[in-house]
């Protein structure tokens, strides 16, 4: 996490021509969420998950940031490696986008679009159960920014990944997948319930076929969606801290890029918890 808020700080500096970068607006959270039917592809049982998360969102001059850290905890049906103990993962995402209009000084935000940006980032993961995956991920392309209250953006990026794989018998456990594309959308779109705060957000990812995996099978394209319909517990707008509580699904077809077969689809409901501030 610390090479993380490194990176962006990096990014922001150079942007800036050396010059430290004022943020327009910052939003920060940590959250909590729990399902009991995750499954991991060749894992022939469902198992529970306790998921905490820090986020972090804020712009500036010439755009925005988004750091997204979870820590996963499964139970013993999900083990650590070499252990009847229940595995852990941590699993981060960076992303950086620059806008068109702030870049280019070009006035935007009527019609259907409000903006174009170039999105660019990395995913990075560790995990302890029997895959431990080491995942590098690298995305860069095209966005749109569409013109609605909240949150809508539609990407098509470019998308390279790097990881490694502790199953016994990998024919090249340490694997550079082939390019291929990642097509995004994510949400957020804030409303009322009566006189308490509410938001629907969540995120589709789809991943094309990456070529071959660590045994040399040819992967499939995967899908992956997390969304989550979230209420204020207490009255007010804009009001911080603030304690959302609510339920969310997540539905995973091809994990990992796995071609059919057990655990490979993941279908379950979370309850979930989040702090803003």
């Amino acid at each position: 996490m610390k090479k993380a808020l490194h990176g962006a700080t990096v990014l922001l500096t150079l942007f800036s021509g050396g010059e430290a970068v004022a943020l327009e607006w910052m939003n920060n959270s940590v959250g909590f969420r729990y399902g009991q039917q995750f499954t991991n592809p060749n894992n022939p049982d469902e198992f529970s998950k306790r998921i905490y998360s820090f986020t972090h969102a804020s712009g500036y001059q010439y755009g925005s940031n988004y750091l997204n850290l979870d820590v996963f905890l499964s139970d013993s049906r999900d083990p650590r490696k070499g252990t009847d103990h229940g595995g852990s993962e941590v699993y981060a995402v960076y992303r950086h986008q620059l806008y068109a209009s702030r870049v280019f000084d070009v006035p935007l935000g009527t019609g259907v679009i409000k903006d174009y940006a170039l999105t660019f980032g990395f995913d990075a993961n560790r995990n302890n159960n029997l895959a431990s995956a080491k995942k590098r991920a690298l995305v860069i392309g095209p966005t749109l920014k569409f013109n609605t209250v909240g949150v809508l953006d539609l990407s098509l990026m470019y998308y390279k990944e790097r990881n490694h794989s502790g199953i016994p018998g990998a024919k090249e456990p340490d694997h550079t997948f082939d390019d291929t594309y990642m097509l995004n959308l994510t949400w957020m779109r804030p409303f009322d319930i009566g006189n308490h705060g509410a938001k629907f957000q969540g995120f589709i990812n789809h991943v094309g076929e990456k070529g071959e995996d660590f045994h040399g099978r040819d992967t499939a394209p995967e899908t992956l969606m997390r969304t989550a319909l979230m209420v204020a517990v207490r009255p007010g707008k804009g009001v911080k801290p603030n304690l959302y509580l609510g339920v969310g699904y997540e539905y995973w077809h091809n994990k990992f890029g796995v071609d059919g077969g057990r655990g490979s689809r993941t279908s379950t409901p979370t309850v979930n918890m989040e702090v803003t501030f």
